[in-house]
């Protein structure tokens, strides 16, 4: 028979170039249905295949992704965003956020000069707004550290290193907001979670003080520019208008 998307020759239940199935069910809301509670919950491949693994083995499935070992993995970047608008979906049910202390007359900020005051509370709805977009650049902001100290991988490489990490320590975060209502931006145990998923995926790249060490930088580079690089895009915009 002939296969219906590479058109090769061939016998069986599967295309030996492709591996299209030879036989594919027309579309009934049965299937649909069926198919999207597969993807949903099948820990073989996708979404919740990068969620088992990451947790049970993180830094051998990292590396073995970057080595070629790439079937039924999740695309780390979408993981990533996906985690990030997972948080955001939880989030919203949750009345908390340390930004918003900048709106409130009676914010502990009060005492604050007014234009502090007003630059921190433009600052608090800018990032508030654009979470998803200024936690995603965390991702950048750990690869450029990561790269330039252990060097063992191209920048690129880093890059998709770091989106399994930021994703998967999102998920985790999210698991514990009813527990903690802390912002993502301070909660310990985003924090935690991305300084063990570094640990694991790095730690066989140099020796263990050099680990350490790009850890701690890794952590306060990105914990640091989350607020400067907006600080510095409101800054310009009230320079610009």
């Amino acid at each position: 028979m002939e296969c219906l998307n590479c058109k090769t020759i061939f016998e069986g239940k599967f295309c030996p170039q492709c591996g299209q199935k030879s036989e594919t069910k027309r579309f009934t809301f049965q299937k649909i249905a069926n198919d999207t509670v597969s993807t949903i919950t099948d820990t073989d491949k996708g979404f919740f295949f990068n969620l088992k693994n990451l947790t049970l083995n993180p830094g051998k499935n990292i590396n073995d992704y970057l080595d070629g070992k790439r079937k039924h993995v999740f695309n780390p970047f979408s993981y990533a965003v996906l985690a990030i608008g997972i948080y955001l979906f939880v989030d919203h049910y949750y009345d908390y956020s340390i930004f918003k202390s900048f709106t409130n007359k009676n914010s502990e900020y009060k005492n604050l000069s007014p234009g502090a005051f007003n630059f921190g509370q433009k600052i608090g709805h800018f990032i508030a707004q654009y979470l998803k977009f200024f936690y995603l650049l965390n991702i950048v902001y750990l690869s450029v550290i990561t790269w330039a100290i252990l060097k063992k991988r191209n920048f690129v490489e880093h890059l998709v290193s770091n989106a399994f990490i930021i994703g998967h320590a999102v998920i985790i975060t999210t698991l514990f907001i009813p527990l903690y209502k802390t912002p993502i931006f301070f909660n310990p145990i985003t924090l935690i979670s991305i300084a063990i998923l570094m640990y694991f995926t790095y730690k066989n790249y140099e020796e263990k003080l050099v680990v350490f060490v790009t850890i701690f930088f890794g952590m306060v580079a990105s914990f640091l520019l989350q607020f400067i690089v907006p600080g510095v895009i409101i800054w310009i915009k009230n320079l610009i208008f």
